[in-house]
C-alpha cells in the first residue's frame, strides 16, 4: 500500500526526445532564471520512503536484483539507519502517506523552512495541505499537516539528518555540478513560455539523492516552478575523478525538464476546466486503464494532465526547430506508452501554435472538447 501511494503520480520519464538534434552544435548561454539547489526537505522525504517502506521490502524473497542495483543509494541509507525503522515519528509520517501522493507532499515541502525548523506559515494556501483531511475540512487539515511537519522535524533530529548532509557533502556537490553543467540553453524557457503563454519568475531544478532514480515531479507555488527529480543512473565513485552521482546526461535533463516544468503550466489549466468534460470523457480511460496504471496514472484526470503535457512537448520540439524529435516523441508516446488520444489533442494545439489567434487556455479547452466528442461516439 505504502509503495503504491508513494509512487502514484510519480512522473517517470523514458528518454526519447531531442535525440540527434539539428542544433546540437550551437552553444547558447543558459537562462538566468534557472536555479539549481538541494532541498533538505525533499531529501528527508525520500529518506522516509526508504526507511519506512522500500528498505524492508528489499529484504524480502523475490526482490528484484535490478531494482536493488538501481536503488542502491537509498537502500544503503536504510541499512545505515534501520535502527530507526520503528520510530514513532516515522510511523506518524507514514500514516499520512496512505492517503497523500508524493507530488503533493513535495509541493508543500518546497514552501517550508528547512527541517528541523519547519512550520506551517500563514502565507501557504490551504490548497497545499487540504488533502491532509479526508473530508477536506480546513481546520482538521491544518491540525494534521502540523502534526506531519512536527513529526518530520522530530525525525530529522532523531536520526541526526544534519550529520548525514555533512558526511555526504561531496556527493551533493557532485550532483549540483552535474546539473549545472547540463542546464538547457537560453532558447528553452522562451519556447515554453511562448507556447503556454505564461512566465514564471524562477525555474528551480532540485536534484535529489534520496528520491528514487527515474522519478521526476513538476510542482509550483506563487510564481515559481520546480522540477524535483532523482538520479538518471546509479552513483559511481572513481578514485581520480571522485563521485559521479548519475545526473550527467544533458539530453535526459533537457527531456525531463520539458516534461516536468510542463506540468507547472498545464495542470492549472486542466484544473480550471469545468468538471463536466473530465467526467464525460472518463469512458476513454477504459481502453488504456491497465497500461496507464502500470505507469502510475491510476485515475483519468492524471491521464488528461499527461496527455496535455506530452502534446506540449511535441509542439515545443517543433518551436525549437526539432521536427524529427517531435515526430519521434509523438510515435513513442502513442505506440510505446499508449497515450492514444494525442491525435485528438494535437491538431488544436498545433493550430493554436501556428496562428496565435487564441490563448493557450482557450486552445486547451477546444482540445478538451474534441475529447468530449470522441467520448460521445463510444
Amino acid at each position: 500500500m505504502y509503495k503504491q501511494l508513494f509512487l502514484l503520480i510519480a512522473l517517470v520519464w523514458l528518454p526519447s526526445a531531442f535525440c540527434n538534434s539539428a542544433r546540437q552544435h550551437v552553444n547558447f548561454a543558459t537562462d538566468s532564471r534557472f536555479s539549481v539547489k538541494i532541498s533538505k526537505n525533499v531529501e528527508l522525504l525520500g529518506f522516509v520512503y526508504f526507511l519506512g517502506y522500500e528498505g524492508a521490502q528489499a529484504q524480502t524473497e523475490g526482490y528484484s536484483t535490478k531494482t536493488k542495483a538501481r536503488y542502491a543509494y537509498g537502500l544503503n541509507l536504510y541499512e545505515h539507519y534501520k535502527a530507526h525503522a520503528n520510530s514513532k515519528h516515522l510511523a506518524i509520517v507514514i500514516g499520512f502517506a496512505q492517503d497523500i501522493w508524493l507530488d503533493y507532499f513535495i509541493s508543500l515541502l518546497v514552501q517550508l523552512d528547512d527541517f528541523p525548523n519547519a512550520k506551517l506559515h500563514d502565507g501557504i494556501n490551504k490548497s497545499y495541505y487540504l488533502r491532509f483531511s479526508a473530508s477536506k475540512d480546513p481546520k482538521e487539515a491544518k491540525r494534521n499537516v502540523t502534526t506531519f511537519i512536527d513529526a518530520m522535524n522530530a525525525l530529522y533530529r532523531e536520526v541526526d539528518f544534519g550529520q548525514y548532509f555533512k558526511q555526504n557533502q561531496d556527493k551533493y556537490d557532485s550532483a549540483l555540478n552535474q546539473v549545472k553543467a547540463g542546464l538547457p540553453d537560453s532558447l528553452f524557457l522562451p519556447a515554453m513560455e511562448k507556447f503556454y503563454q505564461r512566465r514564471f519568475d524562477s525555474y528551480n531544478l532540485v536534484p535529489s539523492l534520496t528520491i528514487p532514480p527515474g522519478m521526476g515531479f513538476g510542482v509550483s507555488h506563487s510564481n515559481d516552478a520546480f522540477h524535483v527529480f532523482g538520479a538518471f543512473a546509479p552513483p559511481v565513485h572513481n578514485k581520480l575523478s571522485g563521485w559521479d552521482m548519475g545526473f550527467g546526461d544533458k539530453k535526459h535533463l533537457l527531456e525531463l525538464s520539458t516534461h516536468e516544468f510542463g506540468h507547472s503550466f498545464v495542470n492549472p489549466v486542466v484544473d480550471a476546466f469545468a468538471p463536466e468534460p473530465i467526467i464525460s470523457t472518463e469512458v476513454l480511460f477504459d481502453p488504456i486503464r491497465e497500461v496507464m496504471s502500470n505507469q502510475g496514472y491510476t485515475v483519468w484526470k492524471a491521464c488528461v494532465y499527461e496527455h496535455f503535457v506530452r502534446a506540449g512537448e511535441v509542439v515545443i520540439a517543433q518551436i525549437l526547430g526539432r521536427q524529427a524529435d517531435a515526430d519521434r516523441l509523438r510515435a513513442a508516446y502513442m505506440q510505446d506508452r499508449k497515450f492514444i488520444y494525442l491525435p485528438v489533442l494535437l491538431p488544436e494545439l498545433e493550430s493554436y501554435n501556428r496562428h496565435r489567434n487564441s490563448t493557450y487556455s482557450e486552445a486547451a479547452a477546444e482540445a478538451m472538447q474534441r475529447l468530449v466528442e470522441t467520448a460521445s461516439k463510444r
